[in-house]
């Protein structure tokens, strides 16, 4: 049973007890958590763009493609690409990875801080933290949208000391908040809803008259900084253009419905069965919250709105539902514990420091060797076994190429060739059909790059009309078998995974490359 008085939180700071060890044993492993390999493919061209930043400022057109490259640039998080490419270039993957992976600690620890109110179990607490970091596995990782998880837990923090304490002085932080947000990642649109509904929740209380509710004067202070913060993100390279990029993102029905990060969750994948148990405990539990406010409930709203949205979006969920879920469980335990009609229990012994400690170690031992197995993944290297290092080699070293390659190796492929990366200094300066900004793309070009990519009516048209001289693709993929089997098109490369075709009329300058083509199992 949760002893609410066992282990709630006074003045002598945290105890040694059970539920303690255990929530700082959470915390710890939470963190290991949060250090995964670069599993993104993204990465490499927000490191690329990262580069071309630090050396000629923020691009304005397109011209990494060359199907866009009169479409204007709008970098939407031009900070997180430079931190990419500054760390990537200087420091190596490990870098990218814990700063990524402190981020997101920052953001979980204060998420699970705000919980931790009078009368609050250290079980509960722990047990939430837990669920928390288990719901969002599959998002954890080192990448751009980790900055607006961190950035969320800041503004809730804010605006939870604001509730306490109303001081505009305090409120006014949310200005330079945004503005560092707005430079970092699009999910600044996120933390301005949040603002939103937080205000409407306390509105609605203060109308209530609800015990605890802000002031009616507290509401319009918070209104106009609300209106500021709106303001704050078009500091900002791209002015108002910031705001564009996700509305056209979100209004893409080509980009939605072709990126995996941007379905809604499937419960039946046990992957989203955390977030699942997350939320049918919360509901099951919520007859008993007793200490809810209503602002809290609004939120834990559109986070699920959101997670049922996106599945990127179940860390978001999970944060914004935390004191939702731990103040149903609280009450919960605490009805259950009165029905059974169980005294006050007596006060916890604190466990003996030696005890505590080794407990801590060992932990922090496993955690560290979590930490050091995510770091040394071959997926952390640009010439590792994990990428088509031959493939990117044959690029490199062959002709100028208008390259149609696979969209998740595409920004592998930029950061490969770039000039300023060692092995990349002898490349061709190729370009590539698209690449994973698919909003500065436009709808057609993505819509075409799909019809070809599955080899469906006109492929080979749209091949011909854009000029491409290279095509990239995985071995017996839809396109490969349609190219391996089309009059005008040879194989120039090949190895057991992986296929390089090329016109006839250019197929010559790629003759010396011509390894593996027609073999079933080329050597690797």
């Amino acid at each position: 049973m949760l002893e609410p008085n066992s282990s709630a939180p006074d003045k002598s700071g945290w105890r040694r007890d059970p539920p303690t060890i255990l929530l700082a044993a959470v915390l710890i492993l939470g963190l290991a958590a949060f250090v995964t390999p670069q599993f993104d493919p993204d990465f490499w061209w927000t490191a690329r763009l990262g580069l071309e930043i630090l050396a000629r400022g923020v691009p304005l057109h397109n011209y990494f493609t060359f199907t866009a490259f009169t479409h204007p640039f709008i970098s939407q998080e031009w900070g997180s690409e430079v931190i990419d490419a500054f760390l990537y270039r200087n420091f190596g993957m490990s870098a990218v990875i814990l700063v990524f992976a402190a981020v997101t600690w920052m953001g979980f620890f204060l998420g699970v801080l705000r919980v931790n109110r009078p009368g609050r179990s250290r079980w509960v607490l722990a047990i939430g933290a837990a669920l928390v970091v288990v719901s969002g596995l599959q998002v954890w990782g080192p990448s751009p949208q980790m900055f607006s998880f961190g950035l969320l837990g800041v503004l809730l923090t804010i605006l939870d000391s604001y509730r306490r304490r109303p001081r505009f002085r305090l409120l006014a932080g949310l200005v330079p908040l945004f503005v560092l947000w707005g430079n970092l990642h699009g999910g600044f649109l996120v933390g301005l809803g949040v603002v939103g509904v937080y205000l409407v929740g306390e509105a609605l209380a203060a109308y209530l008259r609800q015990p605890g509710a802000l002031s009616w004067q507290s509401c319009r202070d918070l209104l106009v900084i609300l209106v500021l913060a709106a303001l704050a993100p078009m500091v900002n390279p791209n002015g108002f253009g910031i705001y564009l990029y996700p509305a056209k993102l979100l209004l893409s029905s080509v980009a939605q419905g072709s990126l995996n990060e941007w379905q809604p969750p499937d419960f039946h994948s046990p992957a989203n069965i955390p977030a699942l148990v997350l939320l049918l405990t919360t509901l099951l539990a919520a007859r008993w919250a007793r200490q809810t406010k209503l602002s809290d409930l609004l939120l834990g709203a559109a986070g699920l709105v959101l997670m049922l949205y996106a599945v990127r979006d179940i860390p978001i969920f999970a944060v914004l539902t935390l004191p939702l879920w731990a103040d149903g469980v609280q009450g919960l335990a605490d009805y259950l514990r009165e029905a059974r009609g169980a005294r006050r229990s007596r006060r916890v012994r604190p466990a003996p420091k030696w005890f505590v400690a080794v407990v801590l170690v060992v932990v922090a031992l496993a955690a560290g060797a979590r930490v050091a197995d995510q770091l040394s993944s071959p997926e952390n290297s640009l010439q590792s076994s994990a990428y088509p290092v031959q493939v990117g080699r044959v690029i490199c070293d062959g002709p100028t190429a208008r390259v149609f390659a696979p969209y998740a190796s595409a920004g592998w492929l930029l950061y490969r060739i770039d000039k300023r990366v060692q092995v990349g200094r002898h490349c061709a300066p190729d370009r590539v059909f698209i690449f994973g900004e698919v909003v500065l793309m436009g709808r057609t070009v993505l819509a075409n790059y799909l019809a070809a990519e599955t080899a469906g009516a006109g492929s080979l048209k749209i091949l011909r009309n854009y000029g491409v001289t290279l095509v990239w693709q995985p071995r017996n993929s839809p396109l490969a078998n349609l190219l391996r089997q089309s009059r005008g098109w040879s194989c120039v490369f090949a190895t057991p995974s992986n296929e390089l075709f090329a016109p006839d009329a250019t197929a010559r300058l790629w003759g010396a490359k011509r390894s593996g083509c027609g073999a079933p199992y080329p050597a690797g």
